[in-house]
């Protein structure tokens, strides 16, 4: 199988199955800063569903050629800007509505808990733009404070809880970039 990422070729040959040149390519992508954003095996256009066990297990053997191009991490983060903003603001809304009922009840636990899962989101995508970037974004900062919220909810503590929502977490989510 012939295999094309951007400018680069190479060959490749049995015994090895689609999802060790997925790899392969991604990693090349990777040691370039870049990030792989469209697949075409043959003729036909791979997505994310396409990428199931039973495909990727296939050998390429069964294929002529694999193109793959890829984009710059920089210039996909700055593509996605507006869509983080807009999560930003949906984390920021959602940890706002959680406050009342943190302080004067119903308590909200399941609720908190979904939100600090899209919290955990937002904090692993933004560290890693921050490495990415080399720059402006700083999801670590808000580490501290996100421990901190953990230890209050397993303690159970709400009204800790609701003051580390409202003063520390809430607030830093502007400061992102």
């Amino acid at each position: 199988m012939q295999i094309m990422l951007d400018q680069d070729h190479w060959e490749v040959e049995a015994p090895l199955t689609i999802e060790h040149v997925l790899t392969e390519v991604s990693e090349r992508a990777h040691a370039r800063a870049r990030i792989v954003t469209k697949l075409q095996l043959d003729q036909r256009t791979i997505t994310d569903r396409d990428l199931d066990p039973a495909f990727l297990a296939e050998s390429v053997v069964r294929f002529r050629q694999l193109t793959a191009v890829s984009q710059p991490m920089p210039e996909l983060i700055r593509a996605a800007e507006g869509s983080i903003r807009k999560y930003e603001e949906t984390l920021r809304t959602e940890g706002t509505a959680l406050l009342s009922p943190l302080r004067f009840g119903p308590w909200p636990l399941s609720a908190l808990d979904a939100w600090l899962g899209r919290l955990a989101d937002y904090l692993e995508f933004v560290d890693g733009m921050s490495a990415t970037m080399e720059a402006g974004i700083e999801g670590s900062a808000l580490a501290p404070w996100v421990q901190q919220l953990l230890e209050a909810r397993a303690a159970r503590d709400l009204v800790r809880l609701a003051d580390l929502l409202e003063y520390e977490i809430l607030p830093r989510l502007d400061v992102q970039r």
